[in-house]
């Protein structure tokens, strides 16, 4: 079944639900010295997501950690210094991600996980209860978002559906789901070359708000041409940090997917 469909008057389709090594040069390499290796990066953001030079204005930090040259694991951390999320990369300029992504209660236990190869995700996105029950299981089989279905369980084990008077989905100031999309829409400008190219048609995108409100994994589902790709790109990481979704009171990872649509007048 299609889990948690809401269709607002914008067209919003929102679910709730997110080799590990790398290859070696040859079969005899040898793992690169530390000292060859890039220098751990630490960053720092503020409470809306914004990057910031100093840890006394940052909300929380995050750790870039190599393990090659151009790959390594992305440590994410709560305010408190406990580790929030862990995202494995290939290749970290790039955005390749290859291996698990996890992310963690701040008392330390495992929250979500879902594995990666560099064509996206593979078997379903997983989330749990502290106990290590499953709360949630969302099959990305076939692609990554977009054809996604799932079911969340309640702590008995049996099946749950969303419930308007105890859940919540992201919300962007007080105008909830809907605000979202429309400030996608405020966001994107008619690209000139599509203009001159008479070009018109809908783009969907695919994003994550993540149980801290962050936006993530942003990928164009369909397109009418490429020429349209970009503005939709850049007006989804526009929108900052959200208002997460919520199950029982607790933050969840959300994915959407949201339709824009380019007409020419």
């Amino acid at each position: 079944m299609r889990f948690l469909t809401y269709l607002g008057s914008l067209g919003l389709c929102c679910l709730l639900a997110h080799s590990a090594t790398g290859q070696a040069l040859t079969s005899h390499a040898t793992q690169p010295a530390a000292s060859l290796l890039p220098a751990t990066q630490t960053l720092y953001f503020d409470a809306r997501g914004q990057l910031v030079a100093q840890a006394d204005s940052a909300e929380h930090r995050e750790e870039v950690v190599y393990r090659d040259s151009v790959g390594g694991t992305r440590r994410i951390y709560y305010p408190s210094g406990k580790l929030r999320r862990l995202v494995t990369y290939q290749h970290f300029r790039r955005g390749l991600q290859e291996g698990p992504e996890s992310s963690y209660y701040e008392t330390g236990e495992l929250k979500s996980r879902c594995d990666y190869t560099l064509t996206g995700p593979v078997g379903p996105y997983v989330q749990f209860y502290r106990n290590g029950q499953v709360r949630m299981r969302t099959s990305l089989t076939g692609g990554w978002l977009g054809k996604g279905t799932g079911q969340a369980f309640g702590p008995d084990g049996k099946a749950i559906g969303f419930d308007a008077t105890r859940d919540k989905r992201p919300r962007l100031g007080p105008g909830g789901n809907a605000a979202i999309v429309a400030a996608v829409q405020r966001g994107v400008r008619y690209p000139p070359e599509a203009l001159r190219a008479q070009v018109t048609g809908r783009v969907l995108v695919g994003f994550l708000v993540d149980d801290a409100g962050f936006v993530r994994h942003v990928q164009i589902l369909k397109s009418a041409s490429p020429l349209l790709n970009a503005t939709v790109l850049q007006a989804v990481y526009a929108l900052g940090r959200l208002a997460p979704g919520e199950m029982a009171g607790e933050p969840m990872d959300t994915f959407f997917t949201c339709p824009v649509t380019f007409a020419i007048r």
